[in-house]
């Protein structure tokens, strides 16, 4: 609570999260919801395909690069389209800044998606699909996930997700023609 000197009406400020504990060597990844934050974590071990961020930067693709020897933390900028091969099949661009950690240890690699960070959002977060011959993104859909409905969001993915590998015209990109690959929920 602020209280102000010249005696006008006292406003309640929330206290900001400033600790938040999550094992990352549990064997299957999860989303947790954490004040304005959604948080995803899990693992891949060692003889498994690490998961790899992809960024689209105009019609080219971006592998943000894994490292053996140490964490990488990497910001995503808000409204930028983005992609996790081997944790969903769809790219996903929000509204607010988004944090992707790729910490090496002893097991494997460890990871942490984070959304969120600002009151009332991620409020809008989009899904499509990235042509593999011309680039564009289509089959884009913007979600509300304002006041703490990134729960909805998922589950409105799998719906997406099933919809698309069903109708085979769904997968063909309005741009070129090409036909997209079936594609998976979050994992």
């Amino acid at each position: 609570m602020v209280v102000t000197t010249s005696g006008t009406k006292a406003v309640h400020i929330p206290q900001p999260l400033l600790s938040y504990a999550r094992s990352m060597v549990e064997p299957t990844g999860d989303w947790k919801f954490i004040g304005d934050y959604a948080i995803w974590t899990g693992n891949r071990l060692h003889a498994a395909e690490p998961y790899l961020l992809l960024e689209q930067k105009g019609r080219n693709v971006l592998p943000v690069p894994a490292s053996s020897a140490r964490a990488i933390v990497h910001p995503i900028t808000r409204q930028t389209w983005f992609h996790v091969s081997r944790l969903f099949g769809f790219w996903i661009k929000a509204d607010v800044d988004t944090v992707w950690i790729d910490a090496p240890g002893p097991g494997g690699h460890y990871y942490t998606l984070i959304v969120g960070g600002s009151e009332n959002r991620p409020g809008g977060i989009s899904t499509g699909w990235l042509c593999p011959n011309c680039g564009i993104i289509f089959g884009d859909r913007e979600h509300d996930v304002s006041h703490r409905r990134f729960q909805e969001f998922l589950n409105e993915t799998k719906t997406l997700v099933a919809q698309f590998n069903a109708d085979e015209s769904k997968r063909v990109c309005p741009g070129c023609g090409a036909a997209h690959p079936v594609s998976y929920d979050f994992v």
